[in-house]
């Protein structure tokens, strides 16, 4: 008669079934232990297996995994998994970190494209008696006091007679940059929009007073004395 035996308690993973509970209450002998190379596949099932015989203890660590478990097990598993957890709070700010290291200094920029010269906006103004004169005349940089006053004349020169016969006995003085006030006979002050030249007195024919005016708010003037 086949005898159907239960296990009472088992290692699962090292094979060994530390004793056999045959039919009728007896007890095997010790000597009947066998070992995981002695029990086909499947020919132990959950009905063999008296309630509570296996638990944590005779388990081996990872000696049931996911792939163990059939689908129904798994889709139940599935089921109870519990709603996604609410954000926590933002954590504390860190502490700033430590300074970076000196970058490298970029490329040299594109060159800028040439400027206006200094001389953008110059005119020569031309004062021509036509009558000639004592020698003594001016040129503004402009035929109204205000416009002259934007303009600085950086030269100037006087011309009298032509050039193929000049006058006889001319002689110039005083050649500046300056405003002439003919009521006092004296340049006017901080005035250097326009050209003055004084003679000897001696008349001629023609007479011109040249000025290169450029536009400019002020132009220091430095003043240096010498003793020799």
């Amino acid at each position: 008669m086949q005898v159907k035996s239960k296990i009472a308690s088992a290692v699962i993973g090292t094979g060994l079934v530390a004793g056999l509970v045959v039919a009728g209450g007896g007890v095997a002998s010790a000597k009947t232990f066998f070992t995981g190379a002695d029990i086909k596949d499947g020919s132990i099932t959950k009905a063999d297996l008296g309630a509570g015989s296996v638990g944590a203890s005779e388990l081996i660590n990872g000696s049931v995994g996911t792939s163990d478990l059939s689908k129904s097990t798994k889709a139940y598993i599935a089921s109870k998994a519990g709603e996604d957890g609410k954000d926590g709070k933002p954590g504390a700010t860190g502490k700033t970190g430590a300074k970076g290291d000196k970058g490298t200094p970029g490329a040299p920029g594109a060159k800028g494209a040439k400027g206006d010269s200094g001389l953008t906006g110059a005119i020569y103004r031309v004062e021509n008696f036509k009558n000639g004169g004592g020698g003594s005349a001016t040129v503004a940089c402009a035929d109204d006091d205000a416009t002259s006053k934007k303009y600085v004349a950086i030269a100037g020169g006087v011309q009298a007679g032509d050039v193929e016969t000049q006058d006889d006995g001319f002689a110039i003085t005083s050649s500046f940059p300056g405003r002439m006030d003919w009521d006092t006979g004296k340049p006017k002050a901080d005035r250097l929009d326009g050209w003055i030249v004084l003679g000897n007195g001696e008349y001629t024919s023609t007479l011109k007073v040249w000025a290169l005016c450029v536009p400019a708010a002020t132009i220091p003037v430095q003043v240096v004395d010498l003793d020799n």
